[in-house]
């Protein structure tokens, strides 16, 4: 036998066969092997194709509209115990219970009568259209009427806006009821109506129901009742990436997006962000990505919805015989298998082993169940663990590659080649015999 390969057997027995040398995990092997241990599952290892590919993309998704389906259409806003309404009063002419109050000094005004109430605010003050809505702030005009009779509240259904244009056409100015909240009783007061049932109701049926009550005392008399602020018809927004608010709804009906955009937007990046949806007792998390490109989630508010805005970075791990072990942040709403290994500088070509990559994941029994494998024996949540084994000396596991999403804290492993212990062994062997054949050689042509 030749010294040179006496001496490498010589280290090779000494360092154990080479099992002495450090490794980035288990070999393959080791991990198809651990799965199952006696009769325990401790967890299922799924060898990755079309069907695999198939069935985790099938899988249904956390989705706003599926768990609020009921909830599908705008809600109809009523009035509230704890409201503040202002309600405003027209009578067809001069005379009546309510018209004194249109001009105290017109020709025919009786004198000593004074007005309900003024209708313009104290300077600087902001007039609320129904269910909170801003109405446009009062200015005179040339003609005498107010600026603010001539245009619709917002807020305000078009009818009540087309009542508001013809008393501003005729001239006539309506006769303004205090501000007041909707007492405990449910009900408001109107003079000469007295307490009118109030909670519970539309604005229009509140109208109606004032309209019925004076129809015998005043002259043709037609009421407009708007909620000038209501914290039971609101929106809760909070959350780390937004500015809490209070967002009132409008008769119209405000979808989440427009009523997160009211409250100021998100602060962090889209792919980050999500939003939690509590509604009744029910509460629903979906990414803010998937509320935005999908308009079929955008769905409608519901007065007391509370939307919370949080920022979760997502991440995946990988380790092993690949260029770069780390965990890694998304930088978009979704990433592939074939994305992650890029975003990791890919495998070691001297070490890594490709039928050996690996990604570890908890998977929901469902899909379990839909993937053919049992459930781990010491699974005591929803969730089992899985983990899915990809191939890459077959050409076809790229194109499935591009397809596997790879989710938030996923755990990607690529294992060792058996022949990357014997890269290692030469490597440490040229460390320890390379500076004495140097030594010899330079001797040799030194003469020394």
């Amino acid at each position: 036998m030749k010294p040179a390969v006496a001496f490498a057997c010589f280290l090779a027995g000494l360092l154990g066969g080479c099992s002495w040398f450090p490794r980035t995990g288990p070999s393959t092997n080791e991990v198809l092997e651990q799965g199952r241990v006696g009769g325990d599952v401790l967890f299922d290892v799924v060898e990755v194709d079309d069907r695999v590919v198939s069935t985790v993309l099938a899988q249904p998704k956390e989705s706003l509209a599926l768990r609020f389906n009921r909830d599908a259409q705008a809600p109809e806003l009523k009035i509230a115990i704890g409201d503040t309404i202002s309600v405003l009063i027209w009578e067809s002419a001069a005379g009546g219970l309510f018209s004194d109050a249109l001009s105290p000094t017109a020709p025919g005004a009786r004198p000593g009568i004074e007005p309900l109430a003024p209708e313009a605010g104290p300077p600087g003050s902001e007039r609320r259209g129904e269910f909170g809505a801003p109405s446009p702030p009062a200015r005179p005009s040339p003609g005498g009427t107010n600026q603010r009779e001539r245009q619709q509240p917002a807020g305000i259904p078009s009818n009540q806006g087309s009542l508001l244009e013809a008393a501003a056409t005729s001239g006539r100015r309506p006769a303004v009821i205090p501000e007041q909240e909707v007492g405990a009783d449910g009900a408001i007061s109107v003079p000469y109506a007295g307490r009118i049932p109030a909670a519970g109701r539309s604005p229009n049926e509140v109208q109606h129901t004032t309209e019925a009550r004076l129809a015998e005392k005043a002259l043709e008399p037609q009421a407009l009742v708007i909620v000038r602020k209501s914290a039971a018809n609101a929106v809760t927004v909070t959350g780390e990436v937004v500015t809490g608010a209070r967002v009132p709804l409008s008769p119209g009906g405000d979808r989440l997006l427009e009523v997160i955009a009211a409250a100021g937007g998100a602060k962090a990046p889209v792919h980050d962000t999500f939003v939690r949806l509590s509604r009744g007792g029910v509460t629903a998390t979906i990414p803010l990505q998937q509320l935005v490109s999908d308009p079929a989630e955008n769905i409608y508010a519901q007065p007391g919805d509370v939307l919370t805005l949080v920022r979760v970075p997502q991440t995946f791990s990988v380790f092993g015989a690949i260029g770069r072990n780390a965990e890694i942040a998304f930088d978009a709403e979704k990433i592939t298998l074939s994305g992650a290994l890029g975003k990791s500088q890919g495998l070691n070509d001297d070490l890594a082993k490709p039928e050996g990559v690996f990604l570890f994941r908890y998977e929901p029994n469902s899909v379990v169940r839909a993937l053919d494998q049992p459930i781990a024996t010491a699974t005591r949540e929803p969730v089992s663990p899985v983990v899915y084994r990809f191939n890459l000396r077959d050409g076809n596991t790229y194109l499935l590659a591009q397809e596997f999403p790879v989710y938030d804290k996923d755990v990607i492993f690529v294992a060792d080649a058996p022949a990357a212990q014997i890269y290692k062994f030469f490597t440490m062997l040229n460390n320890i015999t390379g500076p004495f054949v140097t030594g010899i050689v330079t001797c040799h042509y030194a003469k020394c």
